[in-house]
């Protein structure tokens, strides 16, 4: 372990600021952890709000809200990243952007507690969704703004541990608020606003307010041409919808396909996402630490897609709260295996060091995309063939990302 900790010999990637691994990982851990617990949790307290709201219609609200709200999202991660690459600032380029973001996504989420008006949670969850895409952009571009190539897989381990453990507490908080859902959306996102102040404090920016700001080109509003980050885009895509597909719905799995109470419900999707938690969480660390030391990422990212989809197996054949918690056991797995590198992949396959936060933007949407798809197909599966279907695409969507990444070049 003592290798964490010490700085990396390696030469930092390009536009880089030498910062001790362990402070940079630590930051990047408590700031993964800061929007992914609101984001896990208004998932969860958005579908019980709707279902104390409107009953009969819930899968199509949630649906439509969770719809809108992706779309901001990748609207933030774009929009955000590229407008962070060009601040200049006494703070530097990141900070500002990571505490209006904070701001932002925490008012508009506990706003989204004080109505029942489903129009209007539509609205707020959708401000509350950009806040969190602009954050996410601007906290991406941190790893390659500090972080040397060679250490990329430690720094993306810390990362993914964050994210695992907001997911977590995310999951637990949601589900024990599922009778109060506005009480747990005005708790839940100001960890956030924290967080931002934390990162300007201890990784401190170089005042940039007086560096030159080239010209807005034509090729900055243009995706990346290369081969390989539109693999690396859709392997995410794949990999990420298998999940979400189904955990989209994890309250009303539990509720109208294995036919436990709403409160019980609530409970066993807070114990299937501390499960999801703690797995990830033994894969994450270990998984980082063999990247770096093979040198292979690719290995990690490809592989975990493919126990994903024999995890979908059991809760196929025999469904139940049982098999359930199988799949959601497969899910910590493979998701902890993928984020412990995940990050390492993203920055492998950038074009341009100079547009790192923009590009990383646009690799997010590999994540947030599946949210603007899942609740559209996932309402409409659901709606034509139940709940078992989902955990049949699931499957395939997990093979199919597997077999995407193992097609990319330029990484080992």
């Amino acid at each position: 372990m003592t290798d964490i900790t010490a700085p990396s010999t390696d030469r930092p990637a390009a536009g880089a600021s030498p910062v001790r691994l362990s402070r940079v990982g630590l930051l990047l851990l408590v700031g993964q952890l800061a929007w992914a617990l609101p984001a896990t949790a208004s998932v969860t307290l958005l579908q019980s709000l709707a279902d104390d709201v409107d009953p009969l219609h819930k899968v199509r609200v949630v649906a439509l809200i969770g719809t809108a709200g992706a779309v901001t999202s990748a609207i933030g991660t774009v929009g955000g990243g590229l407008l962070s690459d060009r601040t200049r600032s006494r703070l530097g380029r990141r900070s500002p952007w990571l505490i209006g973001s904070a701001l932002l996504a925490a008012a508009a989420l506990a706003a989204c507690g004080t109505t029942t008006d489903l129009v209007a949670v539509g609205a707020f969850y959708a401000v509350f969704q950009l806040g969190i895409g602009t954050w996410v952009a601007a906290l991406s571009a941190l790893l390659p703004d500090h972080v040397a190539p060679g250490a990329t897989g430690r720094a993306s381990a810390f990362a993914g541990i964050g994210y695992l453990l907001g997911q977590t507490a995310g999951g637990v908080l949601g589900g024990l608020f599922v009778p109060h859902p506005g009480r747990g959306m005005a708790v839940a996102p100001w960890l956030m606003v924290l967080a931002a102040l934390l990162v300007a404090v201890r990784l401190p920016a170089a005042d940039n307010r007086n560096a030159p700001r080239p010209p807005l080109r034509g090729s900055e509003l243009r995706p990346p041409g290369t081969r390989d980050f539109w693999l690396a885009f859709a392997g995410r895509f794949l990999f990420i919808l298998a999940i979400v597909l189904v955990t989209q719905y994890l309250l009303y799995v539990f509720t109208d396909h294995l036919g436990l109470a709403k409160d019980d419900a609530g409970r066993a999707a807070a114990a299937a996402t501390g499960l999801v938690g703690v797995l990830a969480a033994l894969t994450t660390v270990g998984g980082g630490l063999l990247s770096d030391r093979l040198g292979r990422t690719k290995i990690f990212v490809g592989g975990a897609p493919l126990l994903l989809a024999a995890g979908a197996v059991p809760v196929l054949v025999a469904p139940g709260t049982a098999t359930m918690f199988v799949f959601c056991a497969a899910v910590g797995l493979t998701l902890g295996t993928y984020l412990s590198v995940d990050q390492a992949l993203m920055v492998a396959v950038l074009p341009d060091a100079e547009n790192s936060a923009r590009d990383l933007g646009m690799l997010q949407i590999g994540s947030t995309l599946p949210g603007v798809v899942a609740p559209v197909v996932g309402g409409a599966l659901i709606g034509s063939a139940g709940y078992s279907v989902l955990f049949v695409v699931s499957l395939v969507l997990a093979v199919a990302a597997a077999a995407v990444i193992t097609t990319i070049r330029s990484v080992r």
